[in-house]
């Protein structure tokens, strides 16, 4: 009796061409959906972290005569051991106390963010995912009127125009006229080093679009969206091309809740 065994039908190449592209539109439509799920996951990370620094900015303010900090300066010598002395001075600093994460360290950060995180090393400043709004939407640009006092807290003495007039003192609540829709902290405008010429994000905010590459920022960040921080201690989340264009979001940005449209920079 003759068996005949091992023997089957093969897959031709007509049928293995039809499975490979189905394979290749499954995973057409996954990716996107797996990318949304990553973007979203990281956001909620991103504002887990905005929340801790929203909790630890009001335990200052409330540990300081109402006041906020400037974005930069003066140095607080208690800090030297936790960031290093040239450190002390930046907002972020005076922050770990009630926050103790370091800005060097990458849980500090939001995941959606690809830069350098660092703190400052001559003549370069820090460089991470999160930017304080120290000037509200004022920036010191050549031949550009200039009047940071509409912000959380600039430096406490600015150089001779068009970099500032003179010194400032630090924004109390008080002055802020609606705190729900004044912005505090944000994440940083930062693309990637060859687009910014820099390889992180700058620790201060700036306002406008800002034709500049320095300036440019990520606009597909975990959801094409920017989260952010405002004073009353709520977050959000806004399309970066809305957020940084003062004809959409100007008021936000400063302490009186208006646009101030003679103070931007394109």
């Amino acid at each position: 009796m003759t068996r005949n065994c091992g023997t089957g039908r093969a897959f031709t190449l007509v049928e293995l061409l039809v499975v490979i592209a189905i394979i290749s539109i499954l995973t057409a439509l996954l990716l996107p959906v797996l990318s949304l799920a990553r973007g979203r996951a990281q956001s909620v990370a991103c504002k887990n972290r905005l929340h801790q620094m929203g909790l630890a900015l009001e335990c200052f303010v409330n540990d300081h005569g109402n006041k906020y900090p400037y974005c930069v300066n003066p140095y607080d010598t208690s800090l030297n051991d936790a960031v290093g002395s040239p450190n002390t001075r930046y907002w972020w600093a005076k922050l770990l106390p009630y926050y103790p994460v370091k800005w060097t360290n990458a849980a500090y950060h939001c995941p959606g963010y690809k830069g350098a995180v660092i703190g400052e090393v001559s003549p370069h400043p820090p460089y991470g995912s999160y930017a304080y709004n120290g000037s509200g939407v004022s920036f010191p640009f050549k031949g550009f009127p200039y009047n940071p006092n509409f912000g959380l807290g600039p430096p406490p003495h600015v150089a001779t125009p068009p970099y500032g007039e003179g010194p400032h003192t630090e924004l109390g609540e008080a002055a802020i006229k609606v705190p729900s829709e004044m912005l505090a902290i944000s994440e940083s405008r930062f693309l990637n080093a060859k687009a910014n010429g820099v390889p992180g994000g700058p620790d201060e905010l700036t306002c406008g679009l800002l034709n500049r590459t320095w300036y440019a920022f990520d606009p597909a960040r975990h959801g094409k969206t920017y989260n952010l921080l405002f004073c009353d201690g709520h977050m959000a989340a806004m399309n970066p091309w809305v957020l940084f264009n003062p004809t959409n979001t100007a008021a936000m940005w400063n302490s009186d809740h208006q646009p101030h449209p003679e103070l931007w920079v394109p």
